[in-house]
């Protein structure tokens, strides 16, 4: 089975893709999703499909940054319940963990790695969509939305020590520079953020001791459903 997503990653879509003057229902048609299924979050469709439709809203729009557009967009809430179990985790380092062991309650394609050596924080995103097909844009939304959730954390004047992306640079940076910071590059040899270690053991402003033991159940019901895998 081709790996699922959920209708919320596409949050603000609409909105973004009428302010570029396009179609979104006709693009979203195209791209064989319902349009009538943004209003449900929580239904799942095909990554693909979803990396296509970022895909030809950027090449109509003329906007190569379209995936980052969209992630400035994004919400803490985007993330299902599972924003509710990492918003209550103790450090920048305990979200991140809670995040990755459980992304497959958002996104089935995504993969996220953390890696700490020497001081830094390496976090790398991999993406696969179960078949050939550019993935840009659905690189961009993922590494901006990861950028906005440790900016939620940190405080919107954190800086990442560099951001990384395996495709080429935009004709115009401007908008990456403005979401990352000045240390963004391209033609890597990973798509992620790189932090400060000391960043991670940041302890999380909004959260209530009192309420992680409840958040941590929230999972019990939802992973109790799911078979284990080999990478589990």
């Amino acid at each position: 089975m081709k790996p699922l997503a959920r209708y919320a990653a596409l949050h603000e879509y609409v909105e973004l893709s009428r302010s570029l003057g396009l179609d979104p229902v006709a693009l979203m048609r195209a791209s064989g999703l319902d349009p009538t299924g943004l209003s449900l979050q929580d239904r799942w469709v095909p990554a693909a499909a979803i990396a296509d439709l970022l895909e030809h809203s950027a090449a109509a729009a003329g906007c190569e940054d379209f995936g980052l557009r969209l992630a400035e967009r994004r919400r803490f809430a985007n993330l299902g319940p599972l924003s509710l179990v990492i918003r209550e985790e103790p450090d920048v380092r305990s979200a991140l963990m809670v995040m990755s062991r459980h992304e497959d309650m958002y996104n089935e394609a995504l993969r996220t790695r953390l890696t700490e050596h020497n001081g830094l924080a390496t976090i790398r995103l991999a993406l696969d969509i179960g078949q050939p097909g550019d993935t840009r844009q659905s690189v961009e939304l993922s590494v901006g939305v990861l950028h906005g959730l440790l900016s939620g954390f940190l405080g919107a004047s954190w800086r990442p020590v560099e951001v990384r992306f395996t495709h080429s640079a935009p004709a115009d940076p401007r908008a990456h520079h403005r979401v990352f910071g000045p240390r963004v590059r391209f033609e890597q040899d990973f798509d992620g953020i790189i932090a400060y270690t000391s960043d991670l053991d940041a302890p999380n402003a909004m959260a209530d001791p009192q309420l992680r033991a409840y958040t941590q159940r929230l999972l019990d019901p939802v992973r109790s459903v799911r078979p284990a895998t080999t990478a589990d």
